[in-house]
């Protein structure tokens, strides 16, 4: 089996959060001026809060970078382990550990020795993945998928 790569290090940053792309907020800007009544609200019909979206995104991306940090590979957290709750008193921290932690994505990003450092082997059965691939696929894809949903629930909320 093959190897695969992500995108070179320009085009994964941009994909990790791109300030200039105006058809679809950046971080900062769709997670900014939320107030935690806003952040923990279910709109009927839906199952999630902006902040328990957030935490969840936050959680996979303290995974991600513990799966490419350390020298001891981490294992899978069952998916009610990336679920995790947020009171009023944590919404702020919240927002910037998230925010922080894509920062350190995008700096990552800029590497392209590091995006192209092999974190699982090819085997027989399974391709094998790059730093850079697993930024794509496990995080950059990861979190365009659940920004869609925190930006119509903002829209729902009046925020």
């Amino acid at each position: 089996m093959n190897t695969l790569f992500g995108p070179p290090p320009a085009t994964l940053q941009l994909l990790l959060d791109d300030p200039a792309e105006h058809d679809f907020p950046c971080a900062e800007r769709l997670l900014g001026g939320l107030t935690f009544q806003q952040a923990v609200t279910v709109p009927p019909g839906l199952s999630h809060s902006i902040a328990a979206i957030l935490a969840h995104m936050h959680a996979n991306i303290v995974f991600n970078l513990g799966l490419i940090e350390s020298a001891e590979p981490l294992s899978f957290q069952p998916p009610e382990n990336l679920w995790p709750a947020v009171s009023a008193g944590q919404w702020p921290h919240l927002v910037q550990a998230f925010l922080a932690d894509l920062a350190r994505l995008g700096q990552m990003a800029q590497n392209a020795q590091e995006l192209e450092r092999t974190l699982y082997p090819a085997t027989a059965d399974e391709p094998g993945w790059t730093v850079g691939y697993k930024l794509a696929a496990s995080v950059a894809k990861h979190n365009a998928y659940h920004f869609g949903q925190i930006a119509l629930i903002r829209r729902l909320v009046g925020a």
